[in-house]
C-alpha cells in the first residue's frame, strides 16, 4: 500500500466510523426494552381535612405520567449523537481543507 492509498483510507475512515455509530447508536436505542420500570417511595402523609398542601393529577405542573429512559436507550442514543458530530467534523475538516487550498485562476 502506498502513502496515497493510505490517505485515502484514513479519509474515508472517518466517515465509516461516524456511520457504524450512528446506525449502532440508533439500533441499540430502538431495540432497548421499553416499558414499566418498578421504582417508587413509601411516605406517610396524614389527610386531614385543613390540609393547605394539595396535589392532584390533574394539576397543571403534573402531566400524571413519566418517561424512563433505560441504561441502553440512552448508551445508544449518545452513540448516535457522538456519530453525527464525528461526520460533522470530518465534512467540515473537509470543506476547510478545500477552502484552504490556492486556486490556480489569476
Amino acid at each position: 500500500m502506498t502513502s496515497r492509498d493510505n490517505r485515502a483510507v484514513r479519509r474515508h475512515l472517518w466517515w465509516v466510523v461516524g456511520l457504524v455509530l450512528v446506525c449502532t447508536g440508533l439500533a441499540v436505542a430502538l431495540s432497548a426494552r421499553v416499558g414499566p420500570d418498578d421504582f417508587g417511595w413509601f411516605a406517610y402523609s396524614p389527610a386531614t381535612a385543613g390540609s393547605d398542601w394539595h396535589m392532584s393529577w390533574s394539576d397543571p405542573m403534573s402531566s400524571g405520567s413519566a418517561l424512563i429512559v433505560s441504561r441502553w436507550q440512552l448508551a445508544g442514543s449518545l452513540a448516535a449523537i457522538l456519530g453525527l458530530m464525528i461526520i460533522a467534523a470530518g465534512a467540515g475538516f473537509r470543506l476547510g481543507q478545500r477552502r484552504g487550498q490556492p486556486s490556480e485562476q489569476q
